[in-house]
């Protein structure tokens, strides 16, 4: 016990010592140090502190900025939160539904995967090939940021997004099941732009042919008929009825007169077709034709069948009132018939009636629809039943589109057949009686 007090009395003396001596030495270096006394070195001293203290608290909002991500630094940096060169004096135009629905689907896909919804739509915006796109998805980046809704800020572009798209991500923003919702709404956008497509499509070939009728059989009046003509005065035949009438139209097609009468006649024409075709009594007899005429009929039906029960089904699934979801589904639906009988659809459900009787009375609407309908309804599985309703129809819609084109291809044809083949007629007639002359 006592060596160890002994150790224990050295150990401390000595630690004592070294302080003591660490002290001294200190205090003969500060001694050495002469005081600052000019004001010049002193204010220098103080800028080189200023400046290594601004250059640390950059360092540090650098870090915090890598660190929350690139967003911060987007918000800070007011230049580059101005609309795009392209978008200058511009309004913002809808994109095509393809392109939307891509973007709705790569949304979706980034936000299920975990990357925070701030740098999905970033990074959409500055991938994004369409201007519209690129801009509106920007923009509501920064407003989100800025604590906004993603509903709020839908609501500011409905050019872009409509109430079909708002209300889908308004439902899964409050139940949040965002990438749910917006997933169905890109598979809702897919098969309304497949839709869309392929009525194009049909429509594309008989335009088209009808064009190139009308640029032939005018290149044919110009040039080809006048030749006929000037061998018909030499050789003094008379010439047909159906002949002088194409020998007058080709004589007035080639003087500037013409056109001075023509276009002011086709300009007041377009004005009033557009005048009259706003009437909703020309408006509901044209959609009743639709519906009545034998190649338009199916088509027409099927596809404001599909379109209607395609919306319905991506809104019901997601949570929305079956009243709204009606009044959306409308919207989707061109023909002015369909959207009479959804209007009847809303009425009697506020009355308390179920959907299908109001589909029952209705001669347009096809029996198995309606059928499908009162199931769902009855079982408690509307959505489900709407959505085997959707792809059956979507279904029927490519094969009737396949069935049109392939009745109309030779229906064009005879068309063009039949305008060429009365100019050759017309033209080869006088050629018979002179033959028949010198005969």
């Amino acid at each position: 016990m006592e060596k160890a007090r002994y150790k224990r009395k050295v150990v401390l003396n000595n630690s004592k010592q070294t302080s003591e001596n660490e002290n001294n030495t200190i205090q003969k270096k500060m001694k050495n140090v002469l005081p600052v006394k000019k004001k010049s070195i002193r204010k220098r001293q103080k800028s080189k502190i200023a400046t290594l203290k601004t250059y640390v608290d950059l360092k540090i909002q650098e870090r915090k900025e890598y660190l929350e991500g690139d967003m911060t630094a987007l918000r800070a940096r007011q230049d580059q939160l101005r609309r795009p060169n392209s978008m200058e004096g511009r309004r913002v135009k809808a994109p095509p539904t393809k392109d939307l629905a891509i973007a709705t689907k790569q949304l979706s896909s980034m936000i299920r995967t975990g990357l925070p919804l701030l740098e999905s739509l970033k990074i959409i915006s500055e991938t994004s090939e369409h201007t519209s796109i690129k801009y509106v998805f920007r923009e509501i980046a920064i407003g989100i940021s800025k604590g906004s809704t993603m509903t709020e800020m839908l609501d500011k572009y409905p050019e872009v997004f409509n109430e079909m798209y708002r209300a889908l991500v308004s439902a899964g923003e409050t139940a949040g099941l965002l990438p749910d919702t917006l997933d169905r709404e890109a598979k809702l956008l897919e098969s309304l732009s497949k839709i869309k497509g392929q009525i194009q499509s049909a429509m594309a070939y008989p335009v088209a042919i009808a064009t190139l009728t009308v640029v032939v059989v005018f290149i044919m009046m110009i040039f080809v008929i006048p030749i006929f003509v000037d061998i018909y005065e030499e050789s003094g035949a008379t010439l047909p009825a159906i002949t002088k009438i194409l020998v007058d139209l080709s004589n007035q097609l080639k003087s500037t007169q013409f056109y001075f009468k023509a276009v002011p006649t086709g300009l007041a024409l377009y004005l009033f077709y557009r005048y009259f075709s706003n009437k909703p009594y020309v408006m509901w007899w044209y959609d009743k034709a639709l519906l009545q005429f034998p190649l338009t009929k199916d088509l027409v039906t099927k596809s404001c069948l599909a379109n209607f029960s395609r919306t319905l089904s991506s809104l019901n699934s997601a949570g929305v009132p079956i009243l709204e979801s009606l009044s959306i589904a409308k919207r989707t639906v061109t023909n002015r018939v369909f959207m009479r009988i959804i209007d009847k659809m809303y009425k009697d459900i506020q009355t308390g009636n179920p959907i299908y009787r109001v589909l029952d009375q209705e001669q347009v609407i096809p029996i198995m629809f309606t059928s499908m309908f009162r199931i769902g309804e009855e079982t408690g599985e509307l959505s489900q039943m709407i959505t085997k309703l959707a792809e059956f129809y979507e279904d029927e819609v490519s094969d009737s589109v396949k069935a049109l084109t392939s009745i109309m291809e030779p229906l064009m044809i005879v068309f063009v057949a039949v305008f060429v083949g009365l100019i050759l007629i017309a033209m080869y007639l006088p050629m018979f009686s002179m033959m028949q002359t010198v005969g």
